[in-house]
């Protein structure tokens, strides 16, 4: 019986996702600034009753990156090839590639909530560190869809339709920077080039991280 509950619960969860997950991430595109304000208030009521109307952010953002994959695999190209042995090791089971790509687009997440806290002058805890990284989620879930697919056409579909895969990344990269500078603007209550300025220091860092353990994953030919 706990099993066949356990089962109901999974069931309704899952097909509550195709619901609850289109309706985030398009808020998420639309109104980026609202979004974070929803986040923000959220997180100020009891655990059972966050997130009500949408997706949790981690929840969306790992989604996200099972929908990405997905589009990898049905695409010509399949999944980008793997030179080293920790990659081959990491990238030998399908929950090790979501968990992995997960944990990578947390990097953003994670490097923008310590950017958000060093600027209020607030100790990082797990308390304090919660708001910024749930709000950073949400915010990486569009922009980690669009970046993941514009790679898949860039190396799986012929041209001319190839060429759709730079002005997707580059619209991608975009949005990010814009709505980020604009949460920042908004939440931190710093002016537009102060807030554009913190965006860019985070995710140099962040960029650099990602770098550095794709290195190390994927190897050289």
């Amino acid at each position: 019986m706990r099993i066949l509950q356990s089962l109901e619960e999974f069931l309704y969860e899952a097909m509550s996702w195709i619901v609850f997950y289109p309706r985030a991430i398009l808020r998420t595109v639309r109104h980026p600034v609202a979004v974070a304000v929803y986040t923000r208030e959220q997180l100020k009521q009891p655990r059972e009753l966050q997130f009500t109307e949408l997706v949790s952010p981690p929840l969306l953002l790992i989604l996200t990156v099972v929908v990405a994959h997905f589009i990898e695999l049905t695409s010509p190209g399949g999944m980008t090839a793997v030179h080293s042995a920790l990659g081959r090791e990491v990238f030998s089971s399908e929950q090790g590639v979501i968990a992995t790509r997960s944990l990578a687009y947390c990097l953003f997440a994670l490097l923008g909530a310590f950017t958000w806290l060093r600027h209020e002058r607030k100790p990082i805890d797990r308390d304090t560190l919660r708001e910024p990284f749930y709000i950073h989620c949400y915010l990486l879930a569009p922009f980690a869809l669009g970046l993941s697919t514009s790679v898949t056409v860039a190396t799986s579909v012929a041209a001319p339709w190839s060429a759709l895969a730079l002005p997707l990344g580059l619209v991608s990269c975009l949005w990010y920077a814009v709505a980020q500078t604009a949460i920042y603007a908004r939440l931190l209550r710093v002016s537009r080039t102060r807030a554009f300025f913190l965006a860019c220091r985070a995710n140099l860092a962040a960029t650099l991280a990602m770098i550095g353990v794709a290195i190390v994953v994927f190897g050289t030919p």
